[in-house]
């Protein structure tokens, strides 16, 4: 039954709208570049325009997906470099974003609603905690990681299973457990991030598609103003502060964090 609920309407195309969507996703391509959470931004834009809360969710995929595959192609060099456990991943990666993404589809939109504000306050804090974390882990390098490969790999199953499910904020908890649980380069967990959320979120799509939620004609007007925008801003990249566009994402998201909460609880 849910998945029949969930085979909703494809919205009227709108020029309006569509530029729209194109503009806002030249910002997020810019904004993935320098800082990442573009889909804070692109989530709520996706709804302003028509779109209900699970065919916003489906196109976030779609549209942000040229990221994460642009990213593989840049840190192709390093991601051969730890290639030991690159396998195990890739199939966590696809088994979590398949079990996440048919999740979504079964439980349908009213469990979606009912769960946002809590998907959005746990991006956040992962969002919000990243620098944190990140400053803590640099003055406890002597972790002996290579015991607990074991749980990094769970706790990496988890969040591919949330990834598939919403997605907001998946890259920094990756980062963050690449940094715990190894002692690997800033470069080299980005490497893993990119493919792993990569083929995640094709996976992903992939489901959304074949379960008829997913908006096309508004995710690929965004998704090309993704690639406009990310291409275009390795010129304009050194000219902005990162922690100034970290920390304009970081207010937006609590203040979707807090309508959310408003408007669904």
């Amino acid at each position: 039954m849910a998945l029949a609920a969930a085979r909703v309407y494809e919205p009227a195309v709108d020029v309006t709208n569509l530029l729209l969507l194109f503009a806002g996703g030249i910002l997020a391509g810019m904004i993935n570049v320098l800082a990442g959470g573009a889909g804070f931004m692109t989530f709520p834009l996706l709804i302003a325009t028509g779109l209900s809360e699970m065919q916003a969710n489906a196109a976030n995929f779609v549209a942000l997906i040229p990221a994460n595959i642009v990213g593989t192609a840049v840190y192709r060099k390093e991601l051969a470099e730890v290639r030991q456990h690159l396998v195990t991943r890739l199939v966590l990666a696809a088994v979590g974003g398949v079990a996440g993404s048919l999740l979504f589809v079964w439980l349908g939109a009213e469990s979606f609603k009912l769960a946002i504000p809590w998907l959005l306050l746990f991006a956040t804090l992962s969002f919000g905690l990243g620098p944190l974390i990140k400053s803590w882990l640099e003055r406890h390098q002597s972790f002996d990681a290579a015991r607990w490969l074991w749980l990094s790999f769970l706790l990496e199953f988890l969040v591919y299973l949330y990834g598939g499910y919403f997605g907001l904020g998946m890259g920094i908890i990756l980062l963050a457990i690449h940094s715990i649980f190894s002692h690997m380069t800033i470069h080299h967990a980005q490497a893993l991030r990119n493919a792993t959320i990569a083929l995640m979120t094709l996976i992903s799509i992939v489901v959304f598609a074949g379960s008829g939620i997913v908006p096309w004609i508004p995710s690929l007007a965004m998704m090309a103003g993704a690639v406009v925008g990310g291409y275009g801003m390795a010129k304009i990249a050194r000219r902005l502060p990162q922690a100034v566009v970290r920390n304009t994402i970081l207010g937006w998201s609590v203040m979707l964090t807090a309508y959310a909460f408003w408007r669904y609880h």
